[in-house]
């Protein structure tokens, strides 16, 4: 990197430092820790939702992928978020401020037992700690590219950054810093997007690169693509359209924005439940600009770099920084990625370490001072941590990065968005039996799909959450019968 560059980075990682550290001040409890006092602006949390959901996972994955699949990548903002925020903020988030929980675990728990929550909050934690593997994976796959760096090094020296003021400041420290986070990121991404179009020759050169590229990206610009895509091997490649609008359309996007802990967490963390509904909101009028800046450019990259990179897809974004940013502008797009990965790994930590704390630690050892527990959440937050470095050489064994995220989330959310709109909807007719046969068919069949390989991990969503809600209309059912046949 140019001097430049390489100032712009430090400064920014230094001023991040700089306010997590001086947001820390702040944290007394609990409280302060993982819902920021309950003092959270709308437009901040709005902000923090957007940048924590597309994280460095979106930058590296998402231009990965639009580059693999073409511009139905599109669809995991415009189906898989925008209507399952507006739905969430008018309905669930109000629930959850009336039952004033602090997290998903302890709302479900609160309808089927403790049981549920126990199995829940320990398939979070697992996922959490998977997921930030997602994210360190990605920070190497960056400095690799773009400095050198080896991928353990360049691992511990950003798990090292983020933990400083994520331990130390909390919810509250992660939002702030989130806000800059957000700014960043957008300036970034567009900036990249608007470069390399300029360099295609506009839209209409896009399309005669793509159309230049031949039956590699012959798919590329339909959002909604066949099911039978397959490559030269006969793998299935892209996302079919069927799995798009019931996998991705009704299970993991309602199942994502209505009980993904990082998520909800923040909402809670709102002034007021009007807050925490705004928030939503705004989030979902940001989201629809995201494929402008991270999906566009996997598309320009084809033309750009060629449908096939020999350094691997995941390696297309920072290829393109490398290509078309200049001095300056390619400091800006380091410190967008380090904004991305950094509101990731933190709102993942801070989550987790919320559930080990709340739904777990405090259930095992009630009755300690709140100072206890403070330190408690502080070193769970440094233990997830560590296990998502752990998890790291995990994702290897994925085509994407974002292939990982999402077949990660394809295991449990059916069962999950099972469990929430029978809690929500239905709570009078079902009984923590069903919710015990929802998550362990809904799991077991999830992971027996994937094993037999034969299903696209967005029609393993579908048909785990359809098992799930049969097992728990038939659990509840056999429960009330037994109940019924004992009086």
């Amino acid at each position: 990197m140019h001097w430049i560059d390489s100032l712009l980075v430090v400064l920014y990682l230094l001023a991040t430092l700089a306010l997590g550290l001086w947001l820390a001040r702040r944290v007394k409890d609990t409280d302060d820790l993982f819902l920021a006092g309950r003092r959270l602006p709308f437009w901040a949390v709005g902000m923090s939702l957007v940048v924590s959901d597309i994280g460095a996972m979106e930058m590296v994955g998402a231009t990965a992928s639009a580059h693999s699949y073409g511009i139905t990548q599109a669809n995991f903002e415009w189906i898989g978020c925008v209507p399952a925020m507006v739905v969430g903020g008018l309905l669930f988030i109000p629930l959850y401020w009336k039952l004033g929980v602090r997290s998903i675990p302890e709302f479900l728990g609160a309808t089927y037992g403790p049981l549920v929550r126990a199995v829940l909050a320990l398939v979070w934690v697992i996922f959490l700690g998977a997921a930030l593997g997602i994210f360190f994976h990605a920070s190497a796959t960056m400095f690799e590219q773009v400095l050198g760096w080896q991928r353990w090094p360049a691992i511990a020296i950003t798990a090292a950054v983020v933990s400083i003021y994520t331990v130390g400041g909390g919810l509250g420290a992660v939002v702030v810093t989130d806000v800059v986070q957000c700014a960043v990121l957008f300036a970034g991404g567009l900036a990249l997007a608007f470069l390399g179009l300029a360099e295609v020759g506009g839209v209409t050169g896009l399309r005669e690169g793509l159309a230049a590229a031949g039956e590699r990206a012959r798919h590329h610009l339909e959002l909604l693509q066949p099911v039978d895509l397959v490559d030269e091997s006969g793998v299935g490649t892209g996302y079919p359209w069927s799995g798009v609008l019931l996998g991705l359309g009704l299970v993991l996007s309602p199942a994502y924005w209505l009980g993904h802990q990082a998520i909800v967490q923040r909402t809670l963390g709102a002034k007021d439940a009007w807050h925490a509904r705004a928030s939503m909101l705004l989030g979902a009028g940001l989201k629809t600009f995201i494929p402008v800046a991270f999906v566009l450019p996997g598309l320009l990259a084809v033309v750009l770099l060629g449908p096939d990179l020999e350094t691997g897809s995941n390696a297309v974004f920072p290829t393109l920084v490398e290509r078309l940013a200049p001095v300056g502008l390619r400091g800006l797009l380091y410190a967008a990625f380090l904004a991305a990965l950094m509101s990731s790994v933190d709102s993942y930590a801070n989550s987790a370490a919320t559930i080990l704390t709340s739904d777990v630690y405090q259930r095992l050892a009630p009755g300690r001072e709140e100072r206890h527990y403070l330190l408690v959440g502080r070193l769970a937050s440094l233990g997830v941590i560590a296990a998502g470095v752990a998890m790291v050489p995990v994702v290897d064994r994925f085509p994407t990065i974002y292939d990982a995220f999402q077949t990660y989330l394809s295991v449990f959310q059916g069962p999950t968005l099972a469990l929430l709109l029978g809690a929500a909807l239905f709570r009078g007719a079902v009984r923590p039996a069903g919710g015990v046969a929802c998550l362990a068919a809904g799991i077991g069949s999830s992971i027996a799909m994937h094993r037999a390989g034969d299903l696209h991990w967005l029609h393993v969503a579908w048909w785990s959450f359809v098992v799930s809600i049969l097992a728990l209309a038939a659990g509840s059912r056999w429960a009330a019968d037994r109940k019924g046949g004992g009086r």
